[in-house]
């Protein structure tokens, strides 16, 4: 009977916590356009919007490293509180001040705080979800969270992006995540402890998980700003090319629970090998596939699914290999891989786009996938 009680209770936990995950990424991604759109507005450059999208990704690098040393200092409950109440008056605060250097620091603050709570996120799930069915549960926070971000920009056309509503609103959905969190605290499991890994050699122990996390984060910061850019090059009407990034996302949503269920029948190196090979397959195909519309569409469905697969299993990977404060320290690292990968992965790409015209995004795509191909046939030579 305990054992059974534990198990709802830990389903509980898990709910909250991707229901959090979700409303987070839906304010994320609904605030930092409004940021763009706002600034654009008032005259500022392309460079000094590039350097404000750009703190996300840094909030990530500088944050990651810190989380679970200041948890166990004042414990993980409230520094997730702590980071939940400063985005949300860091995002209402966007609203009521002009000045530009107030609100780097306001994005910078934001971002540090989502890059704590995403943390102490997958740490959590990682922690309780249970072997036999973690590739399923791994998957659907992904899939969660990926619709959140997702959901963000459309919520836009649905309240606007005039005056301080959208501001308040984005800051409401992120503190509603806190109402998720407060009938299961209690389940929140500890951050403290020194596991036998620093975050620098995790690398060096994973890296087929490491590299996995990079990809992906270079595919998502790249994916999202260039893809539309690259079909307009490539002679796309402007609504057709966007909608490319829409049927990459929807791949990434709609594949990962395919994904999971395979992750707990079958050997999850295969399966994250297999995921690289696609992701190398669709970027080589997609200058072909760009004169094709029957077989553009669903290739990138099935690509974008497959790339952000690759992150999914590392997750799934990671929490099967790594426990107790070794998964604090892999989940850390997985913060600064993913900082990393969204400050270069932009950078990279669009300088491609403009040296190999008009094919230098999925070239590069293609060299980063098969890299990571690389990188988990070696693994798996070791192994």
């Amino acid at each position: 009977m305990a054992e059974n009680g534990d198990r709802r209770d830990d389903r509980r936990a898990l709910i909250a916590v991707i229901a959090a995950a979700t409303a987070m990424a839906v304010s994320l991604s609904l605030s930092l356009p409004l940021v763009s759109l706002s600034m654009a507005k008032r005259g500022f450059g392309g460079d000094i919007i590039g350097l404000m999208g750009a703190l996300p990704a840094l909030s990530f690098l500088i944050t990651s490293p810190l989380v679970p040393g200041i948890a166990n200092r004042v414990g993980a409950m409230r520094m997730l509180w702590a980071a939940l109440l400063l985005s949300a008056f860091s995002i209402w605060s966007l609203a009521i001040s002009d000045n530009i250097y107030f609100w780097f620091l306001l994005r910078l603050l934001i971002g540090l705080s989502m890059a704590t709570l995403f943390q102490i996120s997958e740490t959590w799930i990682n922690k309780i979800a249970r072997e036999e069915t973690r590739g399923r549960t791994i998957a659907f926070y992904v899939a969660a969270t990926t619709f959140g971000f997702a959901f963000g920009p459309i919520l836009i056309n649905l309240i606007g992006a005039e005056g301080v509503h959208p501001f308040l609103i984005s800051g409401a959905i992120v503190l509603s995540a806190g109402v998720a969190f407060i009938d299961v605290g209690h389940r929140l499991p500890s951050l403290d402890g020194r596991g036998t890994h620093s975050i620098l050699s995790f690398v060096k122990a994973a890296p087929m998980i490491s590299a996995a996390v990079v990809l992906v984060a270079f595919f998502d910061g790249s994916i999202l700003t260039l893809l539309p850019v690259y079909g307009l090059r490539n002679g796309l009407a402007q609504e057709i090319a966007v909608l490319m990034t829409t049927a990459v996302l929807a791949g990434n949503i709609l594949l990962q629970m395919p994904i999971g269920w395979l992750a707990d029948r079958f050997n999850r190196g295969n399966l994250i090998l297999g995921c690289g090979v696609i992701g190398v397959a669709g970027a080589i195909l997609l200058p072909f596939a760009m004169s094709h519309p029957p077989f553009l569409w669903p290739m990138l469905i099935i690509w974008g699914g497959a790339v952000v697969g690759t992150y999914t299993l590392a997750l799934v990977i990671m929490g099967q290999e790594f426990k107790g404060a070794d998964l604090v320290t892999a989940t850390a690292a997985i913060g600064v891989l993913w900082g990393f990968g969204s400050l270069t992965g932009p950078v990279l790409a669009g300088t491609a786009m403009e040296i190999v015209k008009p094919h230098g995004m999925p070239a590069v795509f293609a060299t980063a996938c098969l890299v990571f191909v690389g990188i988990a046939l070696f693994r798996r030579r070791q192994a």
